[in-house]
């Protein structure tokens, strides 16, 4: 399954937002908009994928806030 985790980064910290978000094992996107950046990860299952946005992306210093979207299959 792929997650699709929208981020917003402190004032003034964009850059080492991305410097940390690039270190992660998953595609890392700026964003011109509501949203600094577009995190693209795969995870095995719904747990994995928790563990992901919470230990990996919501803790990197800076983040303000995340929006997940966690792809379906149809």
């Amino acid at each position: 399954m792929k997650t699709f985790t929208l981020v917003n980064a402190e004032v003034g910290r964009a850059r080492d937002v991305y410097a940390k978000l690039k270190k992660i094992d998953a595609e890392v996107y700026p964003l011109f908009g509501e949203f600094d950046f577009l995190v693209i990860a795969d995870a095995a299952d719904l747990k994995s994928a928790a563990t992901k946005i919470l230990e990996e992306i919501q803790k990197v210093k800076g983040v303000a806030r995340t929006r997940t979207l966690v792809g379906a299959e149809l």
